[in-house]
């Protein structure tokens, strides 16, 4: 196998995201987003803290970069919030926020970290979300408008940008398990906003072409390999179903421009309006693909066929064992489990195979296609032990061999760009609050947030270095 440290081109870093790290919620213009509302509302119960401080890279971002490089990281993704560059997504730039992200971007630079920018993560500016959010049409627009600013502001030093994050996971949490705002059970809503995401992104990809910056754009999504543990012709319909239903509906359009026609047909069967695609929607997703897939790589999902029953998809989000993740897609597929296999606390399966199984189907669906793994990592209930160290051997364990099947699957023909933990630090997981914890480096929010590197910090460290 290739050196890819000594290529220079491969990319070994990890990952954050804007909402769930930076804190400063209300500082420097910031506007207010959909998780700055829903977590300060009475609909946040599961696990009811917010992000308002977080671990406060706003304000140790250069501690945390400098923590990266540190240890051998040559790339850092993160994302920029739209509240802070556009703070109610449509209007003036907020020139505080663009500085903030410049001074990012520039320690990035000094530290030899490459910038992998997302635009998008979830948060949305509240002030679109109470217009329908990514169920109206104008809200690509407005990211389009958006992402042309970041181009604009910071295109002459980023060189791997990211339209969107898991147009997939977002919506099912959104839309179908409810979880995550607007906290609704309904799939005709979600396809109408996954559509529009994906869209808005390809309308951003038109925007960075037209403007002739240099570098790489793509689209991260959540992707899974999907198996059955029976093999016979049902299996392999409901099989199929999940493949459309969590990877192809949002990867052939972004890579291929256009959804798979068996989705759009399945869609119509099921009786879904699709007033909203328009003439020349078909133009503009062709004409918007992507250079590269981001993949974000955590679980495989194995399935079975449709017994009975009304859909119904719920997500793990107690950190208590039995508390299973469940889905039953009307007329497509369920979910199935093997016993044998172990999870964490949030019912996650752990097979690193799983993530070589991935590159080699979407190798075969999209040969010409390079990836870059966005994300991929594991969470845990996690404590400082008596002498203020975290000894997560789980992590080491899940990194290497996700790893080792990844350049397996590279040795086999796949092209494959980075690898990106996530994530940097403990960062708010969403829903699942503070007790999931993914970084490499511990967060101790009950002493000023004092970063501890965890010994998977210094397994990735000298990981890297085995490369050179």
């Amino acid at each position: 196998m290739m050196n890819e440290k000594a290529k220079g081109a491969f990319l070994w870093g990890s990952a954050t995201a804007a909402y769930q790290c930076e804190g400063a919620w209300q500082e420097d213009g910031k506007g207010i987003s959909n998780w700055d509302a829903f977590c300060h509302s009475d609909k946040n119960v599961v696990n009811p803290v917010n992000a308002d401080v977080s671990c406060d890279y706003y304000h140790h971002y250069e501690e945390d970069i400098k923590m990266l490089a540190n240890g051998g990281q040559n790339a850092y993704r993160f994302s920029i919030a739209w509240t802070r560059i556009i703070p109610d997504g449509i209007g003036a730039v907020n020139e505080a926020g663009v500085a903030f992200y410049n001074r990012v971007i520039d320690c990035c630079l000094e530290h030899g970290v490459e910038p992998l920018v997302t635009m998008y993560h979830y948060d949305l500016p509240q002030a679109l979300f109470e217009r329908g959010g990514w169920e109206n049409r104008e809200t690509c627009e407005a990211y389009a408008a958006y992402a042309k600013t970041c181009f604009e502001r910071f295109g002459d030093r980023v060189h791997y940008w990211a339209t969107i994050n898991e147009p997939n996971y977002e919506t099912q949490c959104c839309y179908a398990a409810g979880n995550y705002p607007p906290n609704v059970q309904d799939l005709g809503r979600r396809w109408r906003a996954m559509y529009h995401l994906l869209l808005g992104s390809a309308m951003a990809v038109a925007v960075f072409r037209a403007g002739g910056y240099q570098g790489m754009i793509g689209l991260v999504n959540d992707s899974y390999s999907i198996e059955t543990l029976v093999d016979d012709e049902s299996y392999r319909k409901a099989a199929h179903c999940a493949d459309l239903f969590y990877n192809r509906c949002v990867n052939d359009t972004c890579v291929l421009g256009e959804p798979p026609r068996d989705f759009v047909e399945k869609l119509v069967a099921d009786g879904y309006d699709l007033s909203y695609v328009l003439d020349g929607d078909d133009e503009i997703l062709r004409s918007g693909t992507v250079d590269y897939l981001g993949v974000n790589a955590y679980l495989r999902y194995l399935v079975k066929p449709y017994t009975q029953g009304e859909t119904h998809l719920k997500m793990s989000n107690s950190g208590k064992k039995g508390d299973r993740v469940e889905a039953v897609v009307k007329n497509w597929f369920e979910l199935d489990r093997d016993e044998s296999i172990p999870t964490n606390d949030w019912d996650m399966e752990i097979y690193p195979k799983g993530l070589y199984n991935l590159l080699m189907a979407l190798h075969d669906l999209y040969p010409d296609t390079p990836f870059i793994i966005t994300e991929n990592g594991i969470g845990y209930h996690e404590h400082l032990d008596e002498l203020g160290n975290v000894h997560d051997p789980y992590r080491i364990e899940f990194q290497s061999q996700h790893i080792a099947w990844m350049r397996e699957a590279m040795r086999e023909g796949v092209d494959v760009r980075g690898y990106f933990v996530w994530s940097t630090m403990d960062v708010y997981s969403w829903i699942n609050g503070y007790a999931k914890r993914y970084g490499l480096v511990y967060i101790d929010y009950d002493n000023g947030n004092k970063r501890i590197p965890k010994d998977s910090y210094y397994w990735y460290k000298g990981f890297i270095s085995s490369l050179e």
